[in-house]
């Protein structure tokens, strides 16, 4: 396994220097009054520390203990915050076919339709896609690219095939518009959802002639299944923010991660409950939007349940935490935990367990922690898979790999060195993603991981 860690930087100097020299010494969440100002006279400092070769982990491992201690966060809302100018990306939905409550023949085969509204100030392109984001996918794929440009006011119709399920029922499958960043958006300013909402009908007995018409009672089959829920903030302007999902009932969370842009500096991405927790800080000057991805697991026998450790990383030194499941149980994600003076490079699988590795920016020591969640109560197993890529001197890497087929994605991580900043760590279908920018001046060398369960 490679243990050469990659992880991403905004796009420009500025935001580099941002960065490493806005970062407080203490592990006080809110921002110093002046700090920008600082940040700016300091920039040649700040890309001098952020670029430093890495070296060998020094600081010594703390005993882990069940007790979890994630960084103190800033009081927050769910509410939206509006952008002082028009979004880049935003939607306005027009039409649609297959209305709400359509009645489909078990196992039938449709088209649903949506008819969407550029309102945003971008055109999107062929790299735009809608994508699938909960509820029952009614096997349609994950994603479905646009066919072409859309400007600024111009409309495009979007059609998804499906196929309804073979049980009974009420089914509803929700959807958004992802750009070409990985970042998702949806309809207004937020990520306003939409969605297909089907009846499937129970079949109509036919009598014969052959005799008396035994009824049995129809048992369903339920098979494992895998979903990915999203949940979504806005973070203002020089200030952090913090996010949480939760695995729909019955389902267990089994992984997570998070998507933002290069100007947000994601310090905490773990398990929360039965869903996924994440805080990011706002480097830029505009509103930024944080999105929280959290992995479920349903119709499974099993359970999940998160197992912590914590280092405390050295002032200006690198912190290196692993921590492992229990005898018994089986890995199916992880991540980490700590304030905005760790930059984190490094975030993936480690034998049966999870290893994280940061660098603290500050002058004084900060403890990092390290998730990893476990599967117990069923004898499956998982595997972790590895894809490379390079990305290009001051350009974005992206990497997917994608789980076998006949196995469950659970979690994903990555891993590079302190040149790449890494911005999205999220499922892509059956497979997994990883976007960051390279802020160095030389290819830089970004990893891409997959957990993928098997079950009997």
């Amino acid at each position: 396994m490679i243990r050469n860690r990659l992880y991403l930087v905004p796009v420009s100097a500025l935001i580099l220097a941002i960065l490493a020299c806005n970062l407080p010494a203490s592990a006080t969440l809110t921002p110093a009054p002046g700090a920008a100002d600082t940040a700016v006279a300091q920039t040649a400092t700040a890309v001098a520390q952020l670029t430093g070769t890495v070296g060998p982990a020094t600081d010594t491992p703390l005993p882990a203990t069940d007790t979890p201690v994630p960084a103190t966060f800033l009081p927050s809302t769910n509410t939206p915050i509006p952008s002082p100018t028009q979004a880049c990306d935003s939607a306005q939905f027009i039409s649609e076919t297959i209305p709400d409550g359509t009645i489909e023949s078990a196992g039938a085969s449709f088209t649903k339709t949506w008819r969407l509204k550029n309102i945003g100030s971008c055109t999107w392109n062929s790299s735009y896609a809608v994508v699938f984001v909960s509820g029952n996918p009614l096997n349609a794929p994950s994603s479905v690219p646009l066919s072409g440009n859309v400007a600024p006011g111009q409309q495009v119709d979007v059609a998804v095939a499906m196929q309804a399920p073979a049980t009974p029922g009420d089914y509803t499958g929700n959807w958004t518009l992802r750009n070409a960043s990985g970042v998702l958006f949806g309809l207004g300013a937020g990520n306003g959802l939409f969605w297909v909402k089907i009846n499937v009908a129970s079949p109509t007995a036919t009598a014969t002639s052959s005799g008396p018409i035994l009824h049995l009672p129809i048992i369903p089959i339920l098979l494992p299944s895998t979903s990915q829920a999203l949940a979504q903030v806005n973070v203002q302007v020089d200030a952090t923010g913090h996010v949480q999902v939760n695995c729909p009932s019955g389902s267990i969370v089994t992984g997570g991660g998070f998507a933002g842009s290069s100007n947000l500096l994601v310090y905490s991405s773990f398990p929360s409950g039965n869903g996924w927790e994440v805080a990011a800080q706002n480097l830029s000057t505009s509103v930024q939007l944080l999105n929280a991805y959290a992995e479920c697991l349903s119709n499974s026998s099993g359970s999940t349940a998160p197992v912590v450790s914590q280092v405390t990383a050295a002032a200006g030194g690198i912190g290196h935490g692993v921590v492992n499941c229990p005898s018994g149980s089986v890995v199916t994600g992880g991540g980490f935990a700590g304030n905005f003076n760790l930059f984190v490079y490094s975030n993936s699988a480690t034998g049966n367990g999870w290893e994280v590795d940061a660098r603290n920016t500050s002058a004084s020591g900060q403890p990092l922690n390290s998730y990893a969640v476990c599967l117990s109560g069923t004898s499956g197993s998982t595997q972790q898979l590895l894809t490379q890529v390079n990305a290009a001197a001051s350009g974005i890497g992206h990497a997917v790999v994608n789980c076998p087929s006949a196995t469950y994605l659970t979690g994903g991580g990555y891993a590079g060195n302190q040149d790449l900043f890494v911005f999205n760590d999220s499922a892509a279908g059956a497979g997994w993603q990883v976007y960051a920018q390279n802020t160095s001046a030389s290819t830089q060398l970004l990893n891409s991981y997959v957990l993928c369960l098997t079950l009997p």
